[in-house]
């Protein structure tokens, strides 16, 4: 038996019950990180695309995501030699004026799509000739969930 396991064992309810909602957030977070991908942060995504930190947090066609520690994170999926995927921001913007969180945003392009042939929508936009095809399926979806 390790050390943090008999230091677990040794603890009163109301910690190990705390250590269990952290471990269960934990492995969510590892859930999310590897359909999503890493994250960089809205000073690296500036840099990256050569504008102010203020002109990237203003810009709703960036997807963010409010990460659990309370920090702001762009998913790296979104960008290709350093821009934004093209198609991918009218997406964004379409999906969040319905959606009640930008997780939901995120998971839908980074999931196999049947309207795509079973392909994510954000490998359509990288073959950058499916754009309209991911925006019809973008404004099908947000329909269905405004209903």
């Amino acid at each position: 038996m390790s050390a943090v396991e008999v230091l677990y064992n040794q603890a009163g309810e109301d910690t190990r019950r705390l250590v269990d909602e952290i471990l269960r957030a934990d492995a969510d977070d590892q859930s999310w990180i590897e359909q999503l991908g890493p994250a960089l942060t809205g000073t690296a995504v500036a840099r990256m695309l050569g504008v102010s930190p203020q002109a990237v947090s203003s810009n709703r066609g960036l997807l963010r995501l409010r990460m659990r520690s309370g920090r702001v994170g762009y998913p790296v999926f979104q960008f290709r030699n350093r821009h934004q995927i093209e198609g991918l921001g009218g997406v964004v913007r379409e999906l969040g004026s319905v959606v009640a969180s930008p997780w939901t945003t995120a998971s839908w392009l980074t999931s196999p799509n049947a309207e795509l042939g079973g392909d994510t929508p954000v490998d359509a936009l990288r073959e950058g000739n499916r754009t309209e095809l991911v925006m019809a399926s973008a404004r099908r979806f947000a329909q269905a969930l405004s209903h």
